[in-house]
This record gives structure tokens, C-alpha cells and sequence, in this order.
């Protein structure tokens, strides 16, 4: 049985993350850095107890309500424009955050959105939509009404 050894002058990039002389293995990282920037967005983050971005949404015990999950949470942003429109959502019915922070649950920063068809349109834009297609085809039925 043969081995193969190593030459004694093997030389390999190190990790371009300061004080780390591993070898690299992607963009100039060794494993563990590209990891971390893979997950954190951020090669010194502490492999524990950082969690980069908060990617979910904050919850709130609310039981009874509608909307609420088995265990009685409901996202913050849907009880907030719940209670902004008196009544719970619809199943079809989302809440949009317009600046894109899931923290953000003023209302001035939400929308309610409809998946009805087509999936991702503004309720008001709907209902503007709705008049209009009734002023082309059906204009008795919005006789009347203001």
C-alpha cells in the first residue's frame, strides 16, 4: 500500500479576516467567516446568541381573538389594522408594511392588501378600480349613492 505525502513547501492563502490564519475557502474566507457572513451578514458575528436581522414578526397574546393562532398570538401589524378597521381580517386579506420594517406597526406604515384576483393590490386601489369598471357597465347600481 502506497501513501502520498504532502510536499514540506505547501504554501495556501490564509483568511483575509484579521488574526485568522486558516486556509481560505470561499471569497477569500476560511469556512467558518464565509459561514458567518452567509448567515449574519457579518464574519466576526458570535456564532452564538447573534442573530442578525430579525426576520419575523412581532407577536402578541390576544385569545378570543378571530385572528388569533391556536395558542393565541396574532402578529402585532394584523391586530393593529384589525382594530383599525373594527373587525378581524379576512382570510384573503394581508397586511402590508410600507417602509419594509416588520418592527414598524404604526399604522401610518400599514396597508391592507387583498389576494384577491390579481394577488398584491391595495384595497383602495381595488375599490377605485370597482367603481370605475361600475360606472363602464352597471351604472344603475351606483345610482343614488355617493
Amino acid at each position: 500500500m502506497t501513501t502520498k505525502q504532502k510536499p514540506w513547501n505547501f504554501k495556501y492563502e490564509v483568511c483575509t479576516i484579521e488574526d485568522c490564519d486558516k486556509a481560505h475557502t470561499a471569497k477569500g474566507m476560511c469556512q467558518m467567516h464565509y459561514r458567518r457572513v452567509k448567515l449574519h451578514k457579518d464574519p466576526n458575528a458570535n456564532a452564538r446568541g447573534h442573530k442578525g436581522k430579525r426576520s419575523t414578526y412581532k407577536m402578541i397574546v390576544f385569545r378570543g381573538h378571530p385572528n388569533a393562532n391556536s395558542k393565541g398570538g396574532i402578529a402585532e401589524h394584523r391586530l393593529v389594522m384589525s382594530l383599525q378597521l373594527g373587525r378581524p381580517l379576512l382570510p384573503n386579506e394581508n397586511v402590508h408594511h410600507i417602509n419594509g420594517d416588520r418592527k414598524d406597526n404604526r399604522i401610518e406604515n400599514l396597508e391592507l392588501w387583498s389576494e384577491m384576483q390579481p394577488s398584491g393590490q391595495r384595497v383602495e386601489d381595488k375599490v377605485e378600480y370597482a367603481v370605475e369598471i361600475l360606472k363602464q357597465y352597471a351604472p344603475h347600481l351606483l345610482e343614488g349613492r355617493s
